[in-house]
């Protein structure tokens, strides 16, 4: 995965949300012949796992060009449902699966032992089509000024400058194009049955997955929910709530409250003070250490702490980089912007295709009035309209939005801590699913079957297709958390009871 950052993520960082009729299901799928296969590796899964592609029209027009649709097949470890696989969708919108195959190989280590696990790079990401953006290295983010320019007028400038690299209609690009790959995909491998797992934005793919081929899919787990009714833009009030979470808990933590008392505080006064005033300092690069120019501004400090509160190894952090960055000592928290990697390396093109054509056209006056009322959703609603108008994407139609009526057994995972989706979130899919379970693990953050003991239970339930008697008590049990008190190492602040 790349490492760089550009000004196009800074401006996504202020706007960024790191998930009917017949007529608006017009299939672009083609019945593809059986697929060629070729051993491959992806970075960090030693396992060689066999890749190929498939041939799909870029439009419901079956005469227009075609474009090729990659995907990689991680084995079984034992083949005893050789009929059956894993389909596992990436989040972002804008993430590679086939990039983050390791990432998913330990999610469902424990459903790999007999079924395969297959990754579609989705058209726009990865190999399929790819629309990125163009990236300055990390070090010209450190140094460009964000707060110098509206972010209207920054927006529109960046989205013109990709546009014109992309040169494509973004438009068939969005979730209802994209549905049809993964089935062609799944005929060309010819599995009879699929067992869906989505993350993240994988969770309104497999959703519009789910209503367009529910006779192939025998179960579905959507992990990190976002529900076909609900807009991204809604994001900004997750991710007040994880931070609010961290502000709550070191209050009510003796040694934590005595180390940053009035912490929240601490962190508005510094906001206000970057607000008025950007910090110029030099810092040592966070991976090279050589002396670069940093010109720290609050959108920065808001970003890096956002980004922070998806992993517990980087929650651990925010204490100790407001603190320090309260007394202009900013290593900690440059330390939390130069390993910002919760989304790997995401296509922005494709990820404008998805917000732009679902996420933006349908805000009501009521919603824009409650996003606005968080930093972020006002910036997302901000940067969006400067961008959306540009891109020219079509909406999707009214029906894409209704939530799934299904019977598939369908498994929703929540994390309590979650800056992204929230349980509530989950809550709101599932309304007319006949046969779902929710569960709410409290002290997860983004992600739950890769932090607790979800991973055992989706491939309990993939093995038997039952909800019911899923025993999910382990996802109480407390994880130790620990905060860094000092540069020098964390101290323990929470233990398991």
């Amino acid at each position: 995965m790349t490492n760089n950052r550009g000004r196009i993520r800074t401006l996504f960082r202020h706007g960024f949300i790191a998930l009917g009729l017949l007529s608006a299901f017009a299939s672009y799928a083609t019945t593809p012949e059986k697929a060629e296969l070729t051993p491959c590796y992806t970075e960090g899964l030693p396992d060689r796992l066999m890749c190929g592609s498939v041939e799909q029209p870029l439009s419901a027009n079956n005469n227009d060009e075609k474009i090729s649709i990659h995907f990689a097949v991680i084995p079984a470890i034992k083949q005893v449902h050789p009929s059956e696989a894993i389909l596992a969708f990436a989040g972002g919108p804008g993430q590679s699966a086939i990039e983050v195959a390791a990432v998913f190989a330990r999610v469902l280590r424990y459903a790999r032992e007999d079924r395969d696990i297959i990754l579609v790079d989705q058209r726009g990401t990865g190999k399929s089509t790819l629309l990125q953006c163009d990236m300055d290295p990390l070090e010209a983010q450190f140094a460009f000024n964000d707060a110098a320019l509206p972010i209207i007028e920054y927006s529109r400038a960046e989205t013109q400058k990709c546009k014109t690299k992309l040169n494509t209609d973004l438009s068939h690009f969005t979730t209802v194009a994209a549905a049809s790959d993964f089935e062609a995909v799944r005929l060309a491998l010819g599995y009879q049955k699929l067992h869906l797992f989505g993350a993240s934005y994988g969770t309104r793919i497999a959703q519009e997955y789910m209503r367009r081929y529910p006779q192939v899919v025998a179960s579905a787990t959507l992990d990190g929910v976002v529900p076909m009714q609900q807009s991204l833009v809604a994001i900004g009030e997750a991710i007040d709530n994880s931070l609010q979470a961290i502000f709550t808990d070191c209050a009510d933590n003796t040694d934590c409250r005595q180390q940053y008392p009035q912490l929240d505080q601490q962190y508005q006064t510094l906001l206000t003070k970057l607000e008025a005033q950007p910090a110029s300092v030099q810092i040592p690069h966070p991976r090279t250490h050589r002396s670069i120019p940093l010109v720290l501004t609050q959108s920065k400090v808001r970003s890096a702490i956002r980004m922070a509160l998806y992993s517990h190894t980087t929650r651990a952090l925010v204490p100790l980089a407001i603190s320090e960055a309260s007394r202009e000592n900013y290593l900690p928290l440059v330390g939390l912007m130069g390993s910002d990697s919760a989304f790997g390396s995401l296509a922005m093109g494709m990820h404008s295709a998805i917000v732009c054509g679902e996420d933006w056209p349908v805000l009501t006056p009521q919603e824009r009035s409650r996003f606005s009322g968080t930093y972020f959703g006002r910036m997302m609603i901000e940067s969006l309209d400067a961008s959306c108008p540009i891109w020219q994407v079509d909406a999707v139609e009214k029906s894409f939005y209704q939530p799934l009526t299904t019977e598939i057994p369908t498994l929703l995972l929540s994390g309590g801590l979650d800056p992204a989706t929230p349980p509530e979130w989950a809550e709101l899919a599932m309304v007319n699913m006949e046969q779902a379970r929710h569960l709410i693990a409290a002290e997860a953050t983004h992600g739950v079957a890769a932090q607790s003991c979800a991973d055992k239970l989706v491939a309990e339930f993939i093995d038997h297709g039952e909800l019911n008697t899923l025993d999910a008590s382990c996802l109480d049990k407390t994880a130790v958390r620990r905060y860094f008190m000092n540069p020098n190492g964390p101290v323990l602040v929470k233990e398991e009871p």
